[in-house]
């Protein structure tokens, strides 16, 4: 019936001289500017007419045509200043796909219309391998990169826009490396993205993999949608302790843009003519625009049961993974008090970065210092792989021959879950006496000639006053003294010398002793990475820094350290509450500012300097 009124109104309208106008005829192709290779798009050709006939399709090289061209129609009615326009339109769109990279044009097609022949525009279409987000946000012609006729989203809910994250395995053994993958699902386009804060993953040690700076876009399709999904964040998790740990979700903010209709009402005085006009079948398809809407989201909280390693009489390093063993000494035979270079090289994939020492055996002939660690790690989207290499500083003090005995290295093999030990080669040293020796004994012989020959030529003629054996009675209790201190003083220094051995056999003290001197040396390393603009090691620097010195100083274990436990250990120990939110704001601003979209060199320097005044701060207290 409502049909029917409609069509009567329609033809009162254009007895009594409404004028029904048409649009000036537009014929314009839209599409997207950049797609990825092997990824499916639509071009379309609209005209706003509905009187059309001989649509002649473009040249189209470098994509295959899965469909097209289908022929859709649309019309709408609206009225302004008492005059009825037509709004007609139709599209021809076809359904390409994308095979190979590389920039391709399509031409223009034609299409007649009312008697004339109109040409549209040409497109310019790139393909690349992984276009980043911003890249496909560039359209041609009001193109909308909307699949399968998805609506546009109005209501921003966890349906439009969620972040999930996925770990490569649910069940691992104690050290194994566990990959967790953070990956923004969204119908809507983002423009930024921000983490609020870091989650805190107790029983866990955390290597970060570097992310590109623009996420790599890619789709998948769930319950029947279209998702672009961006790889946000990807970490390796070693577990440190067994049970059922979890992984703690990733709190970001994001800023989406989600589209606004408006529909303009017409009025015309009358409340019938004006609910007539208003109805839907007159409306106009609205204008469509966009929203910026922020929204905070939250990951998923991953569980893992971690196992304990199986028991082992081997002096276990901690290793977990696959790993090699080499060893080098340049040279082989040298001098007394020059140096020789032994490099130890354990290489292969697995948790290289929580070695830290091998069971070297260094004879007491040999002056030797604690050995520089040289890493060439590469933390890939499949796990750590690369080498550690200690390098220990010798120099012989005793001629001779003698022998570095081989260094066995144990570690668990993940792929066959046993322990395996691999063993380096042992060296055979050859010492000479070194030249400078020989010449500073040559030297300490001739002076004492030279003082001899002296003492004869001025001997003293003068009659010689011999003392009998009772002037030497004054020097008995002197003697006593003498020959008493000797043995305590020798015995004093075997127990200071035991004691000292003792505690350079103890790694946690000798880490302790020197926990200082490392930070400073890794803060300078970071210095060199900050005025060369290395951002990742940069920060890799500063945090592993600032973690190992808390670790070192205060003889906490690696898979104890969280925030809590450094504060509850600071405050037991008179560390004033200033200094310690300091260092809690600088761990924190270690990870925060190395996954904000934009570091500033500022930024860099500016927690340079706070990592400098928190150790130093700390030191001062605590001395």
């Amino acid at each position: 019936m409502k049909k029917l009124i409609r069509i009567f109104l329609l033809l009162i309208f254009s007895l009594v001289g409404v004028n029904l106008n048409a649009q000036d005829i537009n014929f314009s192709a839209s599409g997207p500017t950049v797609i990825g290779v092997g990824e499916q798009f639509q071009i379309k050709f609209k005209i706003n007419s509905d009187d059309v006939s001989k649509f002649i399709a473009p040249s189209i090289s470098g994509f295959e045509i899965l469909g097209g061209p289908s022929t859709s129609r649309s019309s709408s009615y609206s009225v302004i200043n008492g005059k009825m326009q037509n709004n007609s339109s139709s599209t021809f769109t076809y359904v390409l796909h994308a095979n190979k990279e590389g920039t391709f044009t399509i031409g223009g097609a034609k299409i007649n219309s009312n008697g004339k022949t109109y040409t549209s525009n040409s497109l310019t279409i790139k393909v690349q391998k992984n276009p980043t987000q911003a890249q496909r946000a560039q359209t041609q012609n009001g193109y909308s990169q909307n699949r399968d006729n998805q609506p546009p989203i109005t209501v921003l809910d966890n349906k439009a826009l969620f972040i999930k994250a996925f770990a490569n395995k649910s069940q691992a053994v104690v050290g194994e490396e566990i990959i967790i993958t953070y990956k923004l699902y969204t119908l809507v386009p983002i423009s930024e993205y921000q983490v609020n804060q870091m989650p805190i993953n107790k029983g866990f040690w955390i290597e970060e993999i570097d992310m590109s700076k623009d996420p790599i876009i890619t789709n998948e399709r769930i319950d029947g949608k279209n998702y672009q999904v961006a790889t946000l964040r990807k970490v390796i998790a070693y577990p440190q302790q067994s049970g059922k740990l979890s992984i703690a979700p990733l709190d970001i903010d994001v800023v989406a843009h989600i589209s606004t209709t408006s529909r303009r009402r017409v009025s015309s005085g009358d409340p019938f003519f004006d609910s007539f006009f208003n109805d839907p079948f007159f409306q106009s398809l609205g204008q469509t625009g966009y929203e910026r809407v922020k929204k905070n989201i939250k990951s998923n909280k991953i569980s893992i049961d971690v196992k304990s390693l199986p028991k082992t009489n081997s002096d276990f390093s901690g290793a977990v993974g696959n790993f090699q063993i080499t060893a080098s000494s340049n040279p082989l035979s040298c001098k007394t008090n020059e140096t020789i270079t032994l490099r130890y090289t354990i290489s292969g994939s697995g948790n290289l970065s929580l070695i830290d020492k091998i069971n070297l055996k260094i004879p007491d002939d040999f002056e030797s210092y604690d050995p520089t660690i040289d890493d060439k790690i590469n933390k890939t989207q499949s796990g750590v792989n690369g080498k550690r290499t200690f390098e220990y500083i010798l120099i012989p003090r005793v001629q001779g021959e003698f022998k570095i005995p081989k260094v066995d290295f144990t570690y668990f093999d993940i792929k066959t879950k046993q322990y395996k030990t691999i063993s380096t080669q042992e060296f055979s040293l050859k010492i000479a006496k070194g030249k400078d020796e020989l010449s500073g004994l040559a030297q300490q012989i001739t002076d004492r000639e030279k003082y001899l020959k002296r003492d004869i030529e001025h001997i003293n003629t003068k009659k010689i006053k011999f003392i009998s054996s009772k002037d030497l009675d004054y020097q008995k209790p002197f003697l006593f003294i003498l020959f008493l201190i000797i043995p305590i003083l020798t015995i004093a220094f075997i127990i200071y010398k035991n004691r000292t051995n003792r505690r350079n056999k103890d790694i946690t003290y000798v880490k302790y002793k020197k926990a200082t001197k490392v930070a400073l040396q890794r803060m300078k390393k970071a210095k060199i990475y900050l005025a060369n603009g290395d951002k990742e090691n940069f920060y890799t620097e500063v945090s592993q820094a600032t973690w190992n010195y808390l670790s070192d100083r205060f003889k906490i274990v690696k898979m104890d350290l969280s925030f809590e436990n450094i504060k509850d250990i600071l405050d037991g120990r008179n560390i004033n509450e200033q200094t310690i939110q300091n260092l809690i704001s600088l761990l924190h601003n270690c990870e925060y500012v190395r996954f904000s979209p934009i570091e500033e060199t500022s930024k860099m320097d500016n927690l340079y300097q706070q990592a400098i005044n928190s150790l130093s701060d700390i030191e001062s207290q605590i001395k």
